[in-house]
């Protein structure tokens, strides 16, 4: 049998509509049942700041050698990624949540799942963007198949909101 409680929250955050209001799902989660919340923003490979420019071997070189300095590679993020962090850290500032920021860069549905597994995640939050109720070919789809815990999608409809 499975835990009774929920002591760890991941919320998937892209940038979009659907994962602002996941995020705010997930500060009001955490925030009632005073759980640990972490956030991880995927980026794509064309969402890399000058991924483009320098070619995928140069692109590995830096990666390692971030890795090996021990730096954040939202270092390497575009404008359209550093600004979804900014609007998650304000949000969650806010609410008066502690959080941690998760920075990956890959296919999001993979490194979702990753994630979760890492660290021992109890729920996953994830924000869809279209009425879509069979969310084919969608990265939650993909997130509910492999998941190894409970998934929660939050409707494009919900209304975006955090309780101080």
């Amino acid at each position: 049998m499975g835990k009774d409680v929920i002591e760890k929250v991941l919320v998937a955050l892209d940038g979009s509509v659907g994962s602002i209001k996941a995020l705010y799902m997930g500060v009001k989660l955490a925030k009632s049942l005073g759980s640990e919340l972490k956030y991880v923003y995927i980026a794509p490979m064309n969402d890399i700041y000058q991924y483009d420019l320098v070619g995928e071997a140069q692109f590995e070189e830096t990666l390692k050698s971030f890795k090996e300095e021990g730096r954040n590679l939202r270092e390497l993020l575009s404008e359209r990624g550093k600004r979804a962090l900014e609007i998650a850290n304000t949000s969650i500032k806010e609410s008066g949540v502690v959080a941690e920021e998760i920075v990956r860069i890959g296919n999001n549905s993979e490194e979702i799942v990753k994630a979760a597994r890492e660290i021992g995640t109890d729920i996953i939050i994830i924000g869809v963007n279209l009425p879509n109720p069979a969310f084919k070919n969608s990265t939650a789809q993909e997130v509910v198949e492999s998941s190894p815990c409970s998934v929660l999608v939050v409707a494009p409809t919900w209304s975006t909101f955090i309780s101080k």
